[in-house]
């Protein structure tokens, strides 16, 4: 199959086919849990949004499937973390576990935005376990999953369907026709 640029048209070459009259505004190709977030972040803008998972559903979500826990920066205790993981110190272990080769200006935006992702992440199922005592204290740096990774994307899934975003499994993307920074179209099979 190839879909256009979106707004435009979309061929059929395969044994499924897709509706050929709608059209999207957002093709998110993927769907671990960066591809859930883009998608549902634009769906909530008001997007029309088609995602093309590769995996058939029982392994849908990439590796995020096999994912625990989120680290959170925080200056205070908050309801599933305890203590504080400033920014500074979260740059720190970033540091160490890259080897230094990281953007300090990106990698910046995404630490303070970990502060404030668990409220969106509750809004569409996401839910976390309550602080374990103990003696590795994890539970002041990561935020673990109730149920694990693949409770994480089941949740995100649950919340897609709910939306209206169209989900795509076995779609296999073979090509994407890109014009300068223009995206034209994207070949794939399912």
């Amino acid at each position: 199959m190839r879909l256009y640029n979106p707004r435009t048209f979309l061929t059929a070459e395969s044994s499924q086919m897709l509706d050929t009259s709608k059209t999207w505004d957002l093709l998110v190709v993927g769907g671990g849990n960066a591809a859930l977030c883009a998608a549902l972040m634009a769906r909530e803008a008001g997007c029309s949004v088609i995602l093309l998972e590769g995996a058939p559903k029982p392994f849908r979500g990439g590796n995020s499937r096999h994912t625990r826990n989120l680290r959170c920066m925080h200056e205070e205790p908050q309801d599933i973390l305890t203590g504080t993981y400033p920014e500074e110190e979260y740059w720190q272990d970033l540091l160490k576990v890259t080897g230094g080769l990281t953007s300090e200006h990106l990698a910046r935006i995404t630490l303070k935005h970990t502060s404030s992702c668990r409220p969106w992440m509750y809004k569409h199922g996401v839910r976390f376990q309550p602080p374990l005592g103990g003696t590795l204290h994890l539970s002041r740096t990561n935020a673990f999953f109730l149920g694990g990774g693949k409770a994480l994307v089941n949740a995100y899934y649950h919340s897609a369907e709910q939306l209206g975003i169209d989900i795509h499994y076995e779609a296999k993307v073979t090509g994407l026709d890109i014009d300068g920074d223009t995206f034209k179209s994207a070949t794939f099979t399912y």
